[in-house]
């Protein structure tokens, strides 16, 4: 049927304008374009199996979102909007190919409507996808179909939602369980259980639970399991299973043998063998491989930030700790410079200056992290770390600073829990390490200090609550 310019049935139409994708998401517009996958340059290669649309659809929704640190660039967003159709013309499955095209067609209304002031311009462009939108959305029958379709757009959602942070990460994980659900099994895709086991581990260890056991991670490996039975070569698959299998010393040659046939030719796979080899605490090998990704024309924030973590244990464990010190804040702000507020290298690089004894630039720098990182995962995190540098600054002696952030992080660790905070989030971490390590040092503090007895009890009253 015919639609009037003042119709506005196709604002229903799902696709990046109606997802509420700026709800709640702590990450500005440049830490969500470093932890996106580097694969916008590799389309046409081997690498990239899967259509790469809802890649070019996310991206080009960045383009005119409104994220903190978006300057809006509607012609470029356009542009990767149609980039996407093109690319949703070689895919095979019909539904599949609808799905891209309708949500493409529906962001390209939503620019063209409230982002472009000349309307006799755009006139006959929104004619035309409004029609696009008739044909694949509008007036489509077949019940089964449209649920099929409608699964999935559900994978559409749920790559952008991956993309965004820890707070998006359950409905990211959602969003695939009901395409998985929706579609025959012969139309799965291996990346669909993928992401599944990336969510369930990126959920763990936004609270550092995945460098230990974790009561997700069976979860996580039966996703990773899944994805290669559907396609054994999934090389994303391949290296996030050996990462967790490298944790297990009995699974080490199974890990070994996952990544081996894997090319060092995205910076995706260089990032994943370096941290698997870092796990297995083989560094040079860390290093090795890290290497290789400099030498790709635009190399990732996280890229540097490895290399960082290496030289730091590197400086442990040689007598060149002074020249592999300098190693670590060099990388460290070779990948600050690409994500100037990645957590962890924000965090590390405190800690770089506490063990120089530059204190003071030490305080400054958990205070501004503490400051930026208001969400309680990462807030938590940044309260008990900052805890710790504040009594080793004092010769490792508590004192009433470090007791204070102690409380406040007790008291956040509390709230997760109490909210329901649990193994897939990171509430395992929370239980077994932060709280018991936290009420010790403060039990210490409060023995030696006025009203330490009445404080203490209240402290255990609280943690008897959650069960702790």
């Amino acid at each position: 049927m015919a639609s009037s310019d003042h119709d506005n049935w196709w604002k229903s139409v799902p696709c990046h304008f109606v997802w509420n994708l700026e709800t709640d998401v702590i990450w500005g517009v440049e830490s969500i374009l470093n932890n996106l996958d580097s694969k916008l340059e590799t389309l046409r290669k081997s690498e990239w199996m899967d259509s790469a649309c809802d890649l070019l659809l996310f991206s080009g929704y960045l383009e005119v979102s409104k994220f903190d640190g978006v300057q809006s660039d509607p012609k470029r967003a356009d542009e990767l909007f149609q980039e996407a159709e093109k690319e949703a013309m070689e895919i095979t499955n019909d539904q599949e190919r609808k799905a891209c095209i309708i949500v493409a067609a529906a962001n390209r209304l939503w620019i063209l409507d409230t982002l472009i002031a000349d309307e006799i311009a755009t006139s006959k462009r929104r004619k035309e996808l409004l029609c696009v939108l008739e044909r694949n959305w509008k007036d489509c029958s077949d019940e089964a179909l449209q649920n099929e379709v409608q699964a999935y757009i559900h994978t559409i959602a749920a790559f952008a939602l991956s993309k965004l942070g820890p707070n998006k990460y359950e409905e990211s994980k959602s969003r695939y369980k009901r395409a998985i659900e929706s579609v025959g099994t012969g139309l799965v895709k291996s990346s669909w259980y993928h992401t599944l086991g990336l969510m369930t581990s990126r959920q763990a260890r936004s609270l550092g639970v995945a460098n230990g056991p974790y009561q997700g991670a069976y979860e996580e490996i039966r996703y990773y399991e899944r994805a290669l039975e559907i396609d054994p070569a999934n090389p994303s698959a391949r290296l996030d299973l050996a990462y967790v299998l490298a944790r297990d010393q009995t699974q080490v040659d199974r890990a070994d043998d996952l990544m081996r046939d894997v090319p060092d030719t995205t910076c995706e796979n260089i990032i994943k063998k370096a941290r698997i080899y870092r796990r297995m605490k083989d560094n040079a090998s860390a290093l090795r491989v890290l290497e290789k990704g400099e030498e790709l024309q635009n190399p990732r924030s996280e890229l540097f930030y490895q290399f960082a973590l290496n030289y730091k244990d590197l400086a442990k464990n040689r007598r060149n700790t002074r020249e592999c010190m300098e190693l670590e804040l060099k990388y460290l702000d070779k990948c600050l410079q690409l994500e100037s507020m990645h957590f962890q290298a924000l965090l590390d690089k405190a800690f770089y200056f506490s063990r120089q004894h530059m204190y003071d630039k030490a305080d400054e720098l958990f205070c501004f992290v503490i400051e930026k990182f208001p969400s309680p995962n990462d807030h938590v995190n940044s309260l008990y770390k900052y805890a710790g540098f504040l009594s080793f600054a004092n010769d490792k002696r508590m004192n009433e600073d470090a007791a204070r952030a102690y409380e406040d992080a007790v008291g956040i660790a509390i709230s997760i829990i109490s909210n329901g905070g649990g193994a897939d989030d990171g509430g395992d971490w929370v239980r077994r390490v932060l709280l018991p390590k936290s009420k010790e040092q403060l039990t210490t503090f409060y023995q030696g200090s006025a009203n330490g007895s009445v404080k203490l009890r209240e402290l255990n009253e609280k943690l008897s609550k959650i069960g702790c």
